[in-house]
């Protein structure tokens, strides 16, 4: 929701900085206004955007941390714990490589478990790697990548709740 909101915001900081920009040669009295609300609705923007960031890390770290340790792996790096896994996801540069890891991992841990304990929930494993991949593309980070993530994590969480029903595996990922 909140990236929802964030966008629709964008769109309007959009609309007062073209307005901005035609007004360039104008009074102050004038041009002051369309700046003033082109900045709030910027930095309302971001803002939206920032806290729609921390609930995915939110996300990330509860659903990392419910797979059994066994299968908490990103690439060759085995036994990552929740807090790792969360703290790499903040390193700029690093957080690009990381994040598709952790998809990966996320989807061959769920894959993993379907073996033991099946459900029939679909793993998202290229929609979750489609959101990766979409917040390194300027633009597409900003009103795409959030909406992939929202899809990847509702139909993980899918997942979650199908395992949860059967009543054969706990929140802790516990059998």
């Amino acid at each position: 929701m909140l990236s929802c909101v964030a966008v629709v915001v964008s769109i309007g900081c959009g609309f007062y900085a073209r307005r901005a920009y035609v007004l360039r040669d104008a009074q102050p009295d004038v041009l002051l206004p369309a700046v003033l609300v082109f900045l709030v609705l910027l930095l309302v923007a971001l803002l939206l955007r920032m806290g729609a960031a921390i609930c995915e890390l939110l996300w990330l770290e509860r659903t990392w941390s419910n797979l059994p340790e066994h299968l908490r792996k990103v690439g060759p790096v085995r036994d990552v714990s929740s807090g790792i896994a969360v703290a790499v996801s903040v390193i700029p540069g690093v957080a690009w490589v990381w994040k598709l890891g952790l998809v990966v991992g996320i989807a061959d841990g769920f894959e993993a478990i379907r073996a033991t304990h099946p459900f029939t929930a679909a793993v998202p494993r290229r929609l979750g790697m489609l959101a990766v991949i979409a917040g390194w593309v300027p633009a597409l980070n900003v009103y795409l990548a959030p909406f992939f993530w929202e899809l990847f994590a509702t139909r993980i969480d899918a997942c979650v709740e199908q395992l949860l029903a059967s009543g054969r595996v706990t929140s802790g990922g516990r059998t």
